[in-house]
């Protein structure tokens, strides 16, 4: 497989026949979720982190596969902390109040979100917390398995109940 990108969020992929043999596939009988999990084990093997949902374009021929791939960057960034004392500290350290932050609790941590491109807040925040925005499906398991605590303003909720 040839990967070569055309863009910041976009590469194209050239899937010779020989590559589709060695995964049991053929041009012709490819299926467009076969086609993605191709494009993943590509990104893999390029060291292409993919933070976010992928979206190709596949056109299949007798001489391989070219796929176009889009990578849509996430749209929110995730952070978690260990206690609630961290987490009420992180709030009071920001500057700029964040009404789009939601508070849930999942797996013994507290869950804060942000909307992707507050990056000062984000900064902020994971001195107190971790990143968790490399995690994949990350959303889909909170929405699912998470406890809403806040749905909206959860920092400035936090500060009425832990002021300084």
């Amino acid at each position: 497989m040839t990967i070569q990108p055309i863009g910041s969020a976009s590469v194209a992929l050239y899937i010779t026949p020989a590559d589709l043999k060695e995964h049991g596939l053929t041009s012709a009988g490819l299926t467009l979720e076969q086609a993605l999990e191709l494009t993943r084990t590509a990104f893999r093997q390029a060291g292409i982190d993919l933070e976010g949902a992928i979206e190709i374009e596949a056109y299949p021929e007798s001489c391989g596969v070219l796929v176009f791939a889009h990578v849509r960057a996430p749209e929110r960034c995730w952070f978690s902390f260990g206690s609630l004392e961290d987490l009420a500290a992180a709030a009071r350290a920001l500057s700029v109040p964040r009404p789009d932050a939601a508070l849930l609790w999942w797996e013994d941590r507290w869950w804060i979100s942000l909307p992707t491109g507050a990056e000062q807040a984000a900064a902020r925040l994971s001195e107190f917390g971790r990143s968790e925005t490399h995690r994949p499906h990350l959303a889909a398991s909170l929405a699912e398995h998470g406890r809403t605590v806040l749905s909206s303003d959860a920092l400035t909720g936090l500060l009425t109940y832990f002021p300084v």
